[in-house]
């Protein structure tokens, strides 16, 4: 098992050897042989028992993890089940661009560019319409595609996607 510890923004640091190990398989940043893993990717890999969190010389487990992670972010749960259901259907998923378009969503086996810009969403959370309609146009500006996940209350995702129209191209 892979050994992490937590930084203060609650990312967790792999160094060595396996951070390179994990790397390319599509988590984390990589820097030097420094990998930077986002809550969500730590929490998966955590899930799977791929990797052990270490915090102030005490190993945290899954729940522990996401019980101090939740403290503070309780969006955190909704985030890591999109980031899993996406994952799980064998994707590659990146982090994306600004705090809404959480992620970059790579087709299984390509790294070349993603083509989906992701913004996760829990049933029945309101998102005003000038950013929805500021994500649509940055997914659009950037030749990608905005898909909403929306976690429904039983814990399932469901994808839409979400263009901006105008009369000229109706």
């Amino acid at each position: 098992m892979i050994l992490g510890s937590m930084s203060t923004d609650y990312r967790v640091e792999i160094v060595g050897a396996e951070a390179n190990r994990l790397a390319p398989q599509g988590y984390g940043e990589l820097t030097e042989e420094r990998l930077l893993l986002w809550p969500e990717e730590a929490l998966y890999l955590l899930e799977k028992g791929i990797i052990a969190v270490e915090s102030g010389g005490e190993r945290l487990g899954f729940r522990e993890y996401l019980a101090l992670l939740t403290r503070e972010r309780p969006e955190a749960w909704s985030r890591y089940i999109v980031y899993r259901d996406l994952r799980e259907s064998g994707r590659v998923v990146r982090r994306g661009v600004g705090e809404t378009l959480l992620y970059r969503l790579y087709e299984s086996g390509s790294k070349e560019t993603s083509k989906y810009l992701v913004l996760p969403l829990s049933e029945g959370e309101s998102i005003e319409l000038g950013k929805l309609l500021e994500a649509a146009r940055q997914s659009s500006t950037k030749g990608k595609i905005l898909v909403l996940a929306v976690v429904e209350g039983r814990g399932e995702v469901v994808y839409y996607t979400c263009s901006e129209a105008s009369p000229s191209n109706l």
